[in-house]
């Protein structure tokens, strides 16, 4: 079956005093699929997540989503285009309830007041979409960390999400709260959303991701199929080395 590009970037590239951030990058990204970001820190993907979130505009290049080409993203732009990203650092507030989080900023209907018995219909709808069960008048900040990633990822799906761009998601989680995220992940790609995955943990990235793109020093280096290489050979796309490199063999007689 043909693979339809939601989203491609062709040629972006972003400079700042003395770095290179982003060098002539360019990447396909499928509807529907897991597609996982990988690099060491500073390979340019936090730059490449918000050339897409409109938080920098790029110096060059041009990005085409479903068919329609920009310069350049504004926040307001992403959002109404249905690209939406979940950040390490969480954006929630602890007082309000799990309801109050997810549609906080979101007008609902056309009451100019606050709707407490709306806002909590439609977070359960979104809930139930993602397979979860949340105490919607909990106040978040007595939820777990696990739960208030949830509530981070029901928050994008208020919207008419097309993206979902997940960044280290996983490092706040325990091994069984991973399992729940991974669930919800699964369910979105099923229901066509395509995720931008960005981890630093190899193996969940084996797990889960349909295709691995690698960057390195801001430049573009491959995509592969996840069943198309090993750890050994990412980890050399990702570093330009062979790992045992830093760790020669050595020959000694013991005296």
């Amino acid at each position: 079956m043909e693979e339809i590009n939601i989203l491609e970037l062709k040629h972006i590239s972003k400079e700042y005093p003395g770095v290179k951030a982003l060098n002539d990058v360019s990447l396909e990204f499928h509807r529907g699929e897991v597609h996982a970001l990988m690099g060491e820190n500073g390979a340019g993907k936090s730059t490449l997540i918000k050339t897409l979130s409109g938080a920098i505009m790029p110096d060059g290049g041009e990005i085409i989503f479903e068919g329609q080409s920009y310069t350049h993203m504004a926040p307001s732009l992403s959002k109404s285009l249905g690209i939406e990203v979940i950040y390490q650092e969480f954006n929630l507030m602890p007082t309000l309830s799990v309801a109050e989080n997810i549609f906080m900023g979101e007008k609902l209907g056309n009451k100019t007041f606050y709707d407490r018995t709306k806002a909590e219909c439609e977070a359960q709808k979104v809930l139930d979409r993602m397979h979860v069960k949340l105490n919607l008048k909990e106040k978040v900040q007595n939820l777990s960390v696990a739960n208030m990633q949830l509530v981070e990822i029901a928050k994008a799906l208020t919207k008419e999400i097309k993206i979902l761009i997940m960044d280290e998601p996983t490092a706040p989680l325990t091994s069984d709260e991973v399992e729940i995220l991974f669930a919800i992940v699964k369910t979105l790609k099923e229901q066509g959303v395509t995720i931008i995955y960005i981890s630093h943990r190899i193996n969940e990235v084996f797990r889960i991701a349909d295709r691995i793109s690698i960057l390195r020093d801001g430049n573009y280096i491959k995509t592969v199929p996840t069943t198309g290489i090993d750890r050994d050979e990412l980890i050399r796309l990702m570093v330009g080395r062979e790992v045992s490199d830093t760790y020669p063999k050595r020959n000694f007689a013991p005296g």
